[in-house]
């Protein structure tokens, strides 16, 4: 799928190791990159993101604060642990870099008071990283009306209302408006804020275990929509709830066509291509063109290999072939030349049939299906 970062924002221990200032500015090799850091505790970096000199592209710095005894290794995104954006998963995909993040909010209200209005925000802590039209906002309480805005241009997005009847927040069933809204995110943004007004502020505070308002930003939208319950149980810890997701720009420059015309500094490798950011409304990222490869990576060198799929077997080979009493057809193949390419290639010993993976797997064939269009 996707380069995809989990994140949450947090303080963190002192003994860190952190990335050099600066960055690469140009497509590095494998080999090159071989010295780098590949983890930090349980989650695998992979570049443009790293830790340490020549491990990291401008602007895909992470910081990796060690584990100890009682606190495990945690990833960060930025030069300083103390003020970036934690990562808890990262994955980088050939269609470019994402980041996913947690984003919960829990306001008190004020029972009694003349101010019934509340706020919840999140910014991006860097140019060139914004959060997908994908994601969704769920707000959790009772009695309240909510306003979704731009952050910045101050633009209306959407709006949502809860109700509880003079009831408690429910405990399940659907997110529709009782004890539960949403509002979906119609279009990346660089950051957002809820405005949110009670219209009984006594309501939410009658109930003890879900006291004041809750609010999460996920990707997972379509499921907390009609399980809310999930929601309402996490209101004492979050941490199992799904994640919002960030995409991540290459910013040193505006468009791909000023990146091409600075080719010393352009992020994409051959066999590669580049794509304008429209999410952050400048710079750019870089994508294979050919997908099915789950290691590609557009920001290396030779990070996109090229499938050379042959559509049409030799001439001398026949349509289909046979190994024992299983028939294989084309683009499989056993002899040479009559497979698309090496993905599709069978070996045939003695009625055997077996796909080789690596040096190191093979896959025994006992039946064979044909997809149809």
């Amino acid at each position: 799928m996707s380069t995809v970062l989990i994140i949450t924002m947090a303080f963190v221990l002192m003994f860190s190791h952190q990335a050099s200032a600066g960055g690469i500015l140009q497509i590095p090799s494998k080999d090159s990159l071989a010295h780098c850091i590949q983890s930090c505790g349980d989650i695998d970096i992979s570049y443009p993101f790293g830790v340490g000199s020549d491990c990291f592209r401008q602007g895909f710095q992470l910081t990796c604060n060690y584990s100890t005894k009682h606190h495990p290794s945690k990833l960060f995104l930025g030069s300083s642990s103390s003020s970036a954006i934690q990562i808890t998963r990262m994955e980088v995909d050939p269609s470019g870099a994402y980041l996913a993040t947690p984003i919960i909010f829990h306001l008190a209200t004020r029972p009694g008071s003349t101010n019934n209005t509340y706020n919840m925000s999140w910014k991006a802590l860097a140019e060139g990283i914004t959060i997908g039209s994908d994601n969704t906002l769920f707000v959790a309480g009772c009695d309240f009306d909510v306003t979704l805005l731009e952050y910045g241009t101050g633009d209306i997005i959407g709006s949502c209302t809860s109700r509880c009847a003079g009831k408690k927040v429910p405990n399940g069933g659907p997110c529709n408006g009782i004890g539960c809204c949403l509002i979906p995110f119609s279009r990346d943004l660089p950051g957002f804020r809820a405005k949110l007004v009670s219209t009984n502020t006594t309501a939410t505070q009658s109930d003890w275990l879900h006291p004041g308002i809750m609010g999460i930003v996920t990707r997972d939208g379509s499921y907390y929509m009609n399980n809310a319950t999930d929601i309402v149980s996490s209101w004492k810890d979050a941490r199992n709830i799904g994640d919002a997701m960030l995409i991540v720009s290459i910013m040193d420059q505006p468009s791909c066509e000023s990146a091409q015309m600075h080719n010393a500094s352009y992020a994409c490798s051959s066999g590669s291509s580049c794509q304008d950011s429209s999410s952050a409304g400048t710079g750019y990222h870089c994508y294979c063109s050919s997908y099915g490869l789950y290691d590609n990576n557009p920001y290396i060198l030779d990070g996109c290999p090229q499938q050379d799929y042959n559509p049409k077997p030799n001439e001398r080979c026949h349509t289909s072939s046979s190994c024992g009493t299983i028939t294989v057809p084309f683009p499989f193949g056993i002899e040479e030349g009559c497979f698309a390419n090496e993905r599709f290639r069978l070996n045939c010993t003695s009625g055997n049939l077996t796909i080789v993976a690596s040096q190191l797997v093979q896959y025994n064939v006992t039946n064979r299906w044909k997809m149809g269009h």
